[in-house]
């Protein structure tokens, strides 16, 4: 991929509309535009390998490093360049921008993101990479060529921070520390190159080693990762990660004294793009535009989703029962929607509304015995079609022995109208799930 990189500028158009639209920018990667920018970066890291003089055809270990780093950094440039475009959404006055404004607003961020600074990025990923394949074959010969000397770069406008180390001809043995930091690629479109030999050792006492740039600073032929974890777009240390959330997790990093660990960090992995993530964040702008639906909230760390018609009856008096299952709900990755209530029928009988697209019904177990369970079962048993029944303790009385007694006696109307057999059953408390059940 010699000249301009291939980039798909329909995605970008997407992204931008996407944004608009209310994508949280501040806790999401956007997947269409992640998945473009890591398609880039990966076609660099392919191209660098098949460079190699002998490619590490056998490393898998070596390959998964390398394709998983450059998925987190592509997530990382991603979640840089939707925020610093949202950014720019509100006027002065604090109004929405028209979007033909804001799309010319936000012009110079993505002509960089997506056009000379994703060039860079690629051109960096093929040298990387390439360097990481020879170094596979620097350590396989050590015992034969056991130094590396540096050679002088084959670039029209040589990078003058490492014309000292050809000029001095630096030899250093392959496991010398100086190469875990210092080494060709260490610097933006580093053209430079590392020899075996078996000459000897050549180290000046007076050699000051040039500062590698930022996000450059790692060998990713020890360590797999095509850019450091210290580049601009990661963060500064766990406790500003985007992707650490709530209070909680952040004061837990803060007393563990956690190390930045960005390419082995599951919080980070686990906000990776994947279909199910995109498919719940497209329902949230589904209902964040439909002005039928209020209280629309997607979870930022579960993904969960609720929602909540405008025709949906909520009792004064114990409609918090249905609000508090809901928001447990959500916070537990589920998407939960409470759905409009039709009184126009007589004797028409209304579910809640769709708990992970199923119908569902709630019904309170304030003293939780096991005839109490009994009869919770029998109401949402009594709503037609609910998939779904969850049993909301507010009295905080939870046991699940007296559950598994009173879900027998509903069991006992097998063959009756009184039974159904549901898909789910919930045990929810007031703050939590308490039990999952699937019948059987």
């Amino acid at each position: 991929m010699d000249g301009a990189i291939r980039f798909n500028a329909d995605i970008l158009s997407q992204f931008l509309k996407t944004i608009y639209r209310g994508f949280d920018t501040e806790n999401g990667i956007e997947g269409a535009m992640w998945r473009e920018v890591l398609r880039v970066i990966n076609e660099g890291t392919v191209e660098g390998l098949a460079k190699a003089k002998t490619p590490p055809t056998h490393e898998e270990d070596f390959y998964r490093a390398l394709r998983h780093s450059n998925e987190v950094f592509a997530a990382f440039k991603v979640h840089t360049m939707g925020k610093e475009m949202a950014a720019k959404l509100y006027d002065a006055d604090g109004k929405l921008k028209p979007f033909s404004k804001w799309v010319e607003d936000v012009r110079s961020i993505s002509s960089h993101q997506v056009g000379s600074w994703l060039k860079t990025e690629y051109d960096t990923a093929v040298i990387r990479a390439h360097a990481a394949a020879d170094w596979k074959e620097f350590e396989r010969n050590k015992d034969i060529l056991p130094n590396l000397r540096w050679m002088p770069t084959t670039s029209k406008e040589p990078e003058r921070n490492h014309r000292v180390y050809w000029k001095m001809k630096l030899t250093l043995p392959v496991d010398d520390p100086f190469w875990n930091e210092h080494h060709p690629g260490d610097r933006w479109n580093c053209k430079c190159s590392l020899e075996a030999t078996d000459a000897p050792v050549v180290r000046p006492k007076d050699m000051e080693p040039t500062k590698p740039q930022r996000g450059l600073e790692n060998n990713p032929g020890k360590d797999g990762h095509t850019f450091s974890d210290n580049h601009p777009y990661f963060p500064k240390g766990c406790g500003s990660c985007p992707f650490n959330k709530g209070f909680k997790n952040k004061m837990g990093t803060f007393f563990r004294n956690e190390k930045k660990h960005c390419y082995e960090c599951g919080k980070i992995d686990s906000n990776l793009p994947t279909e199910k993530k995109e498919k719940r964040q497209k329902e949230y702008l589904s209902y964040k535009e439909n002005p039928q639906y209020k209280d629309v909230v997607l979870d930022p760390v579960s993904n969960g989703l609720k929602a909540t018609h405008v025709e949906h009856n909520i009792d004064k008096k114990k409609g918090w029962y249905e609000t508090t299952t809901q928001n447990v709900a959500c916070k537990n990755g589920h998407k939960v929607i409470l759905e409009k209530e039709d009184h126009s029928i007589l004797n028409h009988k209304n579910t809640e509304g769709t708990w992970d697209d199923m119908l569902f019904e709630i019904a309170a177990a304030e003293t939780g015995t096991d005839n109490n369970i009994r009869r919770a079962l029998k109401h949402c048993a009594s709503k037609p079609n609910a998939d779904v029944a969850v049993v909301f303790y507010p009295n905080d009385n939870f046991d699940e022995e007296t559950f598994e007694r009173g879900f027998a006696k509903f069991n006992g109307l097998k063959g009756t109208s009184q039974y159904r057999l549901f898909k789910r059953i919930y045990c929810v408390g007031k703050d939590k799930i308490l039990l999952t059940k699937k019948p059987e």
